[in-house]
C-alpha cells in the first residue's frame, strides 16, 4: 500500500479557505490525487492572509494544501467551464465550497459533473448547507462558532461570549467532508453509483455539542460558560502554581481519594461537602477557593511529579513553542518540513498527519504555488489551458 489507500483516485478540488482544502488534503495524505483549482493570478484567498508570508502563501494556505497540483483555471469562462468539465471527467471525487448556488451558475453543479462522470461523488460544503431558510447566509468560521451556540459557552462565565482559538467548525465540516467522500467511495464499489454530499459547518458544530446538546435535553437549562472549569465535575480546570498555570481533572471519587493522600490536599478530605462527586459539584465554589489557596504553594513541575504519582490527570499548560519542541510530538513525527517556494531554500514547519499509519508513503508533496501544475496536468488531457503562474 505504498500509494496510500487512495492511490488511483482523483480528486478535483475547486475549494478556497479552511473547510474544503482541508477535507481534500486529507484525501491527498491518503494517496489521491488531487488538483487544486484556482483563479489565475489570484489564486485560493489564504494566499493573501497572513502576515506570516512565503513566497505567494500565508499560514492557512500552507497549513491545509500539501499533497495537491495547482491549475489556474478561470471558472466564470468558457474556456475555464469546459477545462473543468474535462478534468472531472477524469475525477472520481469533485468538492467546491461555492456559496449555495454559485456553482450552478458556473455550470458546474452536481447534475453538470454528473453528466460528464455519472459516478461522481459530489461533495459540497458551505457554512449552513444546501437547503434551509438562511442557506444562501454568508458564513465563514466566526459566524457558524457564534449562529451555532459554541461562542455562547466559551469564555470566562462573567465574560463576554469568545470564539475557540482553532477554527473549529471549519476543522469540523473539513474533516466530515472527507469521512462522508470516503464513505461514499466505499458504497460506490458495491453499487457503481455516486452520490450528491452536502456538508454544512453548522451541522457539523452542533454535531461537535453532543455533550452540551444533551445536558440541555435531559435538563432544560441552556448552557452556561464556564471558563477552564467543567459543568458536570469538579474540580477539572486550571489553577496558578506558583510559576505557571497547570491543569487539573478529577472525573471519579477514586481520583478523588488518591488526591487527598497527597499531604497538600490531606486538609479536604473529612469535609463532609466534598464526600463525593455530585457534593464536591455542589460545593464547587469553596472547593475551588480551597484549591486556589494550595496550588500556588509549589512550581508546576514539583505538582505534575505528584500528581503523577497519585495517577492524577494533570498538565502544565505549554505554549505552542513548548508543543511544537516535546520529545511527544516530535518523536512521533507530528511536524513537516517544507520549503516553500520551491528551490528557496526557505524552510517551513506545520502540522503533520495523524492519519500516517494509512497515509501514502514517501515524501510529502509541499503546498503547490500558484498554477504550478497547470502545464502539467491539461497536457495530461490533452490541451493546455493557461500556464504556470510565475
Amino acid at each position: 500500500m505504498s500509494g496510500g489507500p487512495l492511490a488511483g483516485i482523483r480528486v478535483l478540488d475547486t475549494t478556497r479557505a479552511l473547510a474544503g482544502p482541508l477535507a481534500t488534503m486529507v484525501l491527498g495524505d491518503l494517496g489521491a490525487d488531487v488538483i487544486k483549482v484556482e483563479v489565475p493570478g489570484v489564486g485560493d484567498e489564504t494566499r493573501y492572509w497572513g502576515p506570516p508570508f512565503a513566497g505567494d502563501a500565508g499560514p492557512t494556505l500552507i497549513g491545509y494544501n500539501r499533497n495537491k497540483r495547482s491549475v489556474t483555471l478561470d471558472l466564470r469562462t468558457d474556456e475555464g467551464r469546459a477545462a473543468c468539465l474535462a478534468l472531472a471527467r477524469d475525477s472520481d471525487i469533485f468538492v467546491e465550497n461555492f456559496r449555495p448556488g454559485t456553482v450552478r451558475r458556473f455550470g458546474l453543479d452536481y447534475d453538470a459533473i454528473r453528466k460528464v462522470r455519472p459516478d461522481v461523488i459530489y461533495c459540497s460544503i458551505s457554512g449552513y448547507g444546501q437547503t434551509g431558510p438562511i442557506a444562501q447566509r454568508p458564513a465563514v468560521d466566526l459566524m457558524v462558532q457564534a449562529f451555532g451556540g459554541l461562542m455562547a459557552q466559551t469564555g470566562e462565565p462573567d465574560g463576554r461570549p469568545m470564539k475557540a482559538a482553532a477554527p473549529v467548525a471549519d476543522t469540523m465540516a473539513g474533516l466530515s467532508g472527507a469521512i462522508a467522500i470516503m464513505g461514499a467511495l466505499m458504497e460506490r464499489r458495491t453499487t457503481g453509483q455516486g452520490r450528491f454530499l452536502d456538508i454544512s459547518m453548522l451541522d457539523g458544530l452542533v454535531a461537535l455539542m453532543g455533550q452540551s446538546i444533551a445536558a440541555w435535553g435531559m435538563g432544560g437549562a441552556a448552557p452556561r460558560r464556564w471558563g477552564n472549569a467543567h459543568p458536570l465535575m469538579a474540580p477539572y480546570e486550571s489553577f496558578r502554581a506558583a510559576d505557571r498555570d497547570l491543569v487539573i481533572a478529577v472525573t471519579n471519587d477514586k481520583s478523588w481519594a488518591s488526591l487527598v493522600t497527597i499531604p497538600d490536599f490531606a486538609a479536604l478530605r473529612d469535609d463532609p461537602r466534598f464526600g463525593d462527586q455530585p457534593a464536591r459539584n455542589r460545593a464547587r465554589e469553596a472547593l475551588i477557593a480551597a484549591l486556589t489557596e494550595i496550588f500556588p504553594r509549589r512550581s508546576a513541575a514539583d505538582w505534575l511529579t505528584l500528581l503523577d504519582a497519585a495517577g492524577i490527570p494533570a498538565e502544565a499548560v505549554n505554549t505552542l513553542a513548548e508543543v511544537a519542541q516535546h520529545p511527544q510530538v516530535t518523536g512521533r513525527g507530528m511536524l513537516l518540513d517544507f520549503e516553500y517556494p520551491p528551490g528557496s531554500g526557505n524552510h517551513i514547519r506545520t502540522a503533520g498527519m495523524p492519519w500516517r499509519d494509512v497515509a501514502r508513503e514517501g515524501p510529502v508533496r509541499p503546498p503547490p504555488t500558484l498554477g504550478q501544475h497547470t502545464a502539467e496536468v491539461m497536457a495530461g488531457l490533452g490541451a493546455v489551458v493557461g500556464g504556470p503562474e510565475e
